[in-house]
């Protein structure tokens, strides 16, 4: 079922008609009330000027003794317009007819204004006399002394009516009774063309008024309107004073107000703009993950920190959100406010969670929760334990080896024919301290930001000198080793660029089965330079490769040190790459390979040639 729409109504027909609808009223009003009053004042106004004629005119016929004289003094009375005198005996019995009244006012004739005299007087063939409408009542009340003015009708009955005035002539006994009529029809007549009047009046008035109240509202309703929009700007954010309006009233106050409002409202919404860019700068400044939690335990903001823990190049993965939802909701439901804090497990993450409860307003109830990455921290502090302990470890192996070797050979334990065997172990010993030391002596050396030493590198040259070194390997391993040829120069430190081959080639000949392939692709763009170092191993982990440079970081743990490692060599491979002003990542597939990238520029702003 479809609603109705709601009719509108302007102000402009609203002000019309509450104005039409007042002057009708009272118009309308006025004219019944003063027709009321004056057609009742009029008939008793008319009946006592009767009764008063009537009185006068019987007071000089009582002084005139013989009907003679009587009659003769009725022939000089001048009656007034419309008066009819009829003179009765006390039997009533008509003995004279004075004055008469038109056959309008009396409405007799075939063509008068009541219809045919058949119609409305009884078949009555000549004017109606005042006698007519006295009736025997009336003449015993006059033949008793008294003097009676009346509006009556006809004695034998009709419509008709007429204004009668009686009073007898001379007392005890009554000589004759005067007897006056007039018909009410003049006085009908004025009623009416006052009506008339009233009604041309009204209708001149709602003309008037029409006008008049269309150029009020327009007055009116233009500020309003202009005041309405003003409004509607800003609901949309638009604060703009409102123009147009000059009035002096309560309509140009309004609009004062309405200007002071919005110019409030602006700077009530710049300040609260700058209030939620600073705490939204804050939180968004802050390293540590930031999420607010509705009542639901739905997740309502998060910053860019907090998005990377379940984004992944702007791809969100439902599971970890999920998984990240899950546990800050079960910590919400905690009632025990000391126990908001806790770690958590994400993948290969450690995240340490504390959460605090919002103010609750307006019914809203939430949960603030600040999520910190200690992975690198604990990894940090794991593997400070775990270098402690593999330098203590590739420390006390060789060093023991060493000192057993020579005391075997100093105690002449050892026969003198395989003294040359023992020295050959205590030499390999000591070349693991010194390659252990060296690669410690390379990351405090880099880290502390010591100088490079770059020249111009013939990058043929160079590519040929680490196939020159990597030949031999490869062909004992049975891989193939295929080295891009380079062209150009770069600025480069080149014994420090050789260790970075030298230690990725390494791994991916140790980590690559016989039959497989290693290149070393080469390609060379405006301003800089790209190498690529791939293999066909057994990959990386997906969860490992951002640890991959971290120091100490061993993919598999469980290989020996002696094949893997003290996972330095990575390590120093980024932090040489980056003393160059370049970058290097990984690309790994499990069971496919490995490539690592490394981009240098040609001509590196942090570093000087040396001349």
């Amino acid at each position: 079922m479809n609603k109705r729409k709601r009719r509108s109504w302007t102000i402009s027909i609203k002000l019309w008609l509450a104005m039409t609808l007042l002057i009708l009223g009272v118009l309308g009003g006025l004219g019944l009330t003063i027709t009321w009053l004056f057609g009742d004042f009029y008939l008793h106004q008319k009946l006592d000027s009767l009764r008063t004629e009537a009185t006068e005119i019987s007071a000089q016929l009582a002084t005139v003794p013989s009907w003679s004289e009587r009659l003769s003094l009725l022939e000089t009375f001048k009656l007034t317009s419309g008066t009819q005198l009829v003179l009765l005996d006390p039997q009533g019995n008509i003995l004279v007819i004075a004055g008469s009244t038109s056959a309008k006012a009396q409405g007799v004739g075939i063509g008068g204004q009541f219809g045919g005299i058949g119609g409305l007087l009884g078949g009555w063939s000549r004017t109606p006399l005042p006698s007519d409408f006295f009736t025997d009542d009336n003449l015993a009340d006059v033949l008793a002394g008294n003097t009676i003015s009346n509006k009556a009708l006809p004695v034998n009955g009709g419509e008709q009516t007429m204004l009668l005035a009686a009073t007898p002539v001379g007392s005890k006994p009554v000589q004759a009774v005067v007897l006056l009529g007039s018909s009410p029809i003049p006085i009908q007549e004025s009623i009416a063309t006052f009506r008339r009047l009233i009604f041309y009046a009204s209708l001149v008035a709602v003309f008037l008024a029409t006008v008049v109240s269309l150029i009020f509202a327009r007055q009116v309703t233009r500020p309003l309107a202009l005041m309405q929009k003003g409004a509607s700007r800003m609901a949309k954010g638009d604060f703009l004073p409102i123009q147009g309006v000059s009035s002096q009233d309560e309509i140009g106050e309004l609009a004062e107000v309405l200007n002071s409002m919005g110019e409030s409202l602006k700077n009530h919404m710049e300040w609260l703009s700058q209030e939620k860019n600073l705490l939204q700068g804050i939180v968004e400044s802050i390293s540590d993950a930031v999420v607010m939690l509705g009542s639901d335990g739905n997740i309502l903001y998060a910053n860019d920190t907090a998005k990377a823990l379940w984004q992944e190049h702007d791809v969100e993965l439902s599971e970890r959100k999920n998984q990240i939802e899950s546990f800050l909701q079960s910590m919400s439901q905690n009632p025990d406010p000391s126990e908001n804090y806790a770690t958590f497990n994400l993948g290969i993450q450690v995240l340490q969670v504390v959460m605090a409860p919002m103010a609750e307003t307006e019914g809203f109830r939430g949960y603030v929760a600040v999520m910190r990455d200690i992975t690198a921290s604990l990894r940090a502090e794991k593997a400070r334990r775990e270098f402690l302990a593999s330098v203590t470890h590739e420390l006390r192996t060789p060093l023991h080896l060493i000192q057993g070797y020579l005391e075997a050979i100093q105690d002449d334990v050892v026969p003198q024919n395989q003294r040359g065997e023992y020295i050959e172990l205590v030499l390999e010993e000591a070349k693991r301290l010194a390659r252990l030391v060296t690669d410690l002596q390379d990351i405090n050396w880099l880290e502390r930001g010591q100088s490079l030493q770059p020249v111009n590198l013939d990058l043929k040259s160079f590519l040929n000198e680490v196939y020159q070194r990597f030949q031999g390997r490869a062909h004992d391993l049975g891989l193939t080793l295929e080295i891009a040829k380079g062209n150009g120069e770069i600025i480069a430190d080149p014994d420090r660029l050789l260790q970075v081959f030298i230690n990725l080639l390494d791994n991916a000949m140790r980590h690559t089965p016989a039959g497989k392939a290693v290149r070393v692709l080469f390609e060379t763009e405006e301003n800089q330079v790209r190498f690529a170092i791939q293999d066909e191993g057994e990959g990386i982990p997906r969860e490992a490769v951002p640890y991959i440079f971290d120091r100490f970081f061993r993919v598999n743990k469980a290989r020996s040190r002696k094949d893997g490692g003290m996972g330095l060599g990575l390590a120093i491979v980024r932090q040489i790459v980056e003393a160059h002003g370049g970058n290097i990542k990984v690309e790994s597939d499990m069971g496919k390979g490995t490539t690592f990238w490394i981009t240098l520029p040609k001509e590196p702003n942090n570093v000087t040639v040396e001349k």
